[in-house]
Parts: C-alpha cells; sequence; structure tokens
C-alpha cells in the first residue's frame, strides 16, 4: 500500500475516503488469515468461527463516511437500539448494547453467578460465561453433553440447587454446533426461569433455517427471567468490530446496564446499524456458508468420517486421533482448525471460509486421511 502522509489526509479528505476503504475492506492478505511474515505461504484461517464474507460493502461506506467523526467519543447506541427493537416486536428498554455479546455474557455472569452463587452450565460450550463467573468467585456445575453432543436439560435441570442463580444455554452451541429442540429449550425455560435467570446464547441463531421459531424471545416476552444474546460477530462477519446485543425485561437491562464495562466504539455502531438493515448481505453471507457446508459434508461423507450435521458456519467431525497432532498436520497443510475442546480429545471444529478457499481445505483433508 503507498504511503499516505498525514499532511495529505488533512489536505485531501478523498485520502481519507481511500485509505479507509482499503483498511476496511479484508479484501488483504488478513482476510486469508492472520498476517504472515515475509515470504511464508499464508495460513488459511478455519479455526475461530468467523464469517469472511463481512463486513457487509453497506457497513464498510458508513465506516469509511464515519471516519471523520473519529475523534468524538462514543455513545450512540440509542438508533441502533432503536433498529433492534423494531425488528424483534420489544419496545427499546428491553434492549442494551454491549462490546460484543460476550461482554453482555461476563455481566450476566457476575450478577448472577458470582461470589456466593453457582452456575449451571453445558460442557463443552462457549466458555466466556461460566469462566468469568468462576473469576467472580461463583462455583460452575458442568453437564456433559448428551450421546448426540447436544444439551442434556434434563440433568441441567437436575443440578440446579437453591444457590444457582444462572443457567446458561448457547443454542446453537458452541463448539459442536448442536441444536436443542425448540420445543424442549422452551419448556426448560419456563420450568427453570422460575429458580433462576436464565441465559441463552443465541450468536448463531441468524444462520439456522428456521430463526423466528429457535429464539427464545417469546420467554422474555412472556415475562420470564430469561436474557437473551447475540452478536454481530457472526452473519454480520464483524467480529473485530465487537458489538452485540441482549433482549430481555427492562429491570434486568438496567440492572446489566449498570455495570456495563465499556461501549462498542464508534466504527463498530454505524456499521452495525448499516449491517442490521442490510438483510440482501444476511441472507447473501447465509447462502453462500450454507453451500460451503454442504460440500464439506459431502467430503467428510466421501472419506467416511464422522460428523455432526451444523446449520452454523462451523461443523466438528471426528479426526480418530489426538486433535493437537491433527491441528500439526492441517497446520503444515496451510489450513489452521479449531483448538481440542475436551472430552472431544480426537473431534476437530472447522469454520466456514468463502468458496475459493474450501478446496484448499478439502485437498489437505484427503491428503491427511489418504497418507494415514
Amino acid at each position: 500500500m503507498s504511503q499516505i502522509s498525514r499532511r495529505a489526509l488533512v489536505r485531501d479528505g478523498g485520502a481519507v475516503s481511500a485509505l479507509a476503504a482499503t483498511l476496511l475492506s479484508g479484501r488483504g492478505a488478513a482476510a486469508q488469515g492472520r498476517a504472515s511474515p515475509a515470504g511464508a505461504p499464508k495460513l488459511l484461517r478455519l479455526s475461530a468461527n468467523e464469517n469472511p464474507y463481512g463486513p457487509s460493502e453497506s457497513a464498510i461506506k458508513a465506516m469509511t463516511s464515519a471516519m471523520a467523526d473519529g475523534w468524538m467519543y462514543s455513545g450512540e447506541m440509542g438508533p441502533l437500539a432503536r433498529l433492534i427493537a423494531e425488528r424483534e416486536g420489544v419496545p427499546v428498554d428491553h434492549v442494551l448494547i454491549t462490546e460484543g455479546s460476550a461482554e453482555a455474557l461476563r455481566i450476566a455472569a457476575l450478577i448472577y453467578a458470582g461470589a456466593g452463587s453457582e452456575m449451571v452450565t453445558a460442557s463443552p460450550t462457549f466458555e466466556q460465561c461460566p469462566d468469568y463467573a468462576e473469576t467472580c468467585g461463583g462455583t460452575v456445575h458442568t453437564v456433559s453433553l448428551d450421546k448426540d453432543m447436544k444439551h442434556d436439560l434434563a440433568a441441567m435441570e437436575a443440578r440446579i440447587t437453591g444457590r444457582t442463580g444462572l443457567v446458561y444455554v448457547c443454542n446453537p452451541n458452541n463448539p459442536t454446533a448442536t441444536m436443542v429442540d425448540a420445543k424442549a429449550l422452551r419448556g426448560f425455560v419456563d420450568t427453570v426461569s422460575d429458580r433462576a435467570m436464565v441465559l441463552v446464547d443465541e450468536a448463531y441463531i441468524d444462520l439456522i433455517d428456521d430463526p423466528a421459531g429457535n429464539t427464545m424471545l417469546d420467554r422474555v416476552k412472556a415475562g420470564r427471567n430469561v436474557i437473551i444474546a447475540r452478536t454481530f460477530s457472526k452473519i454480520h462477519g464483524m467480529a473485530g468490530l465487537r458489538v452485540g446485543f441482549t433482549i430481555a425485561r427492562p429491570d434486568i437491562i438496567k440492572r446489566m446496564g449498570g455495570l456495563r464495562m465499556s461501549v462498542p466504539n464508534h466504527m463498530g455502531l454505524v456499521a452495525a446499524a448499516a449491517s442490521y438493515q442490510d438483510t440482501a448481505f444476511m441472507a447473501h453471507s447465509r447462502k453462500m456458508i450454507r453451500d460451503a457446508m454442504t460440500q464439506t459434508f459431502k467430503v467428510l461423507d466421501d472419506l467416511g468420517i464422522a460428523h455432526v450435521k451444523s446449520q452454523t458456519n462451523f461443523l466438528m467431525f471426528d479426526t480418530g486421533k489426538p486433535i493437537r497432532e491433527f491441528m500439526t498436520a492441517m497446520r503444515a497443510r496451510g489450513v489452521a482448525v479449531g483448538r481440542p475442546f475436551p472430552p472431544y480429545d480426537t473431534w476437530s471444529r472447522v469454520s466456514m471460509g468463502k468458496a475459493e478457499q474450501m478446496p484448499v481445505f478439502f485437498d489437505a483433508l484427503r491428503a491427511h486421511f489418504k497418507k494415514a
């Protein structure tokens, strides 16, 4: 990239837009994975459940236009909150904007599962919430997934005690990509929310076939002790911009908002507002990810590799060997895959890349298992 001086930036507004477009487009080496040392081959990054198709062009345009306002402190979360409230059919006081959904998970852990309290969660699952509960002095009780790698709701309910302050359900679940039946989950929420707060992490809900039929938003509207956490990191492809939101009763939102530790940056907020209205991008993103998933299923089936069906942007499959050995072998072939998730010590989690990237993974997979 040619050098642009600070004086040129001040003198030429067009230079600002050009630089912004270059930095925000993600079309360079970083879009393929982490930047590699000079002369080193690029590593295909399929390890972090990211969406390589984002941010959308509308989000990039919004950020480019907003660069000149970078001198201002962030804080205008109202417009985004109103957009979300309108689409989800709730009053705006039911919505809390956070710096990624991970912040909402941490706040919930602090309030409901901190010192003197307990949390019940599946294992393995997304660790932000249970890890932070332990950091805050709480006790976390984990319940193994069932034989289909899904949440064992009956076992989770049985683990709740009078000290349980929070029950965490990631649905679809990360890392297994499995989903709990919506009817069963609603029954679970209705029963359990009388005894503890239920936090349903819906980070991947927009990627599935029937988001409206599987969200627990209706339980929020019914006034239950339920918190819904969502993010702009997945279908919107904005993981690096750190914007998320929570939907819950106003009293819950007020309590959580009082413990918010930071606010999203200005670029993230304007990008999120633009992307949230860009339903065409969301549909395209979902289609491209699903196409890559279908191709991946076929390759795994052809190789006779056991795997879990997924409607998210990642899946798990059984490598038949210690996962760190497989990670090393894939990295040697230019592909980064997910880390270990005990007790599934031979299972690999892989994220979907762009259509033109997936053959690199398929070739590495075929070569590995042919050699094995």
